[in-house]
């Protein structure tokens, strides 16, 4: 029975949905806690000739570039 879920959803999906749960059944200012961790930041860096630039937050970089348009 502990399985049954394997047949529905893939293991990302479903500890996404136990985490959103989770997080729901929290007081208030646990949940907003767990939800600010739920957030994701991505960083990049370009590399040129085996050497790694600056790495740069995604949202830096869009906000670059909302600023110049």
């Amino acid at each position: 029975m502990s399985s049954t879920w394997r047949n529905v959803f893939t293991y990302n999906k479903y500890s996404q949905i136990t985490a959103r749960a989770v997080r729901a059944s929290l007081k208030e200012e646990h949940r907003v806690a767990g939800e600010r961790r739920g957030l994701t930041a991505l960083r990049f860096q370009h590399w040129e000739n085996g050497q790694g630039g600056q790495q740069v937050l995604l949202s830096e970089q869009t906000a670059k570039e909302s600023g110049k348009a």
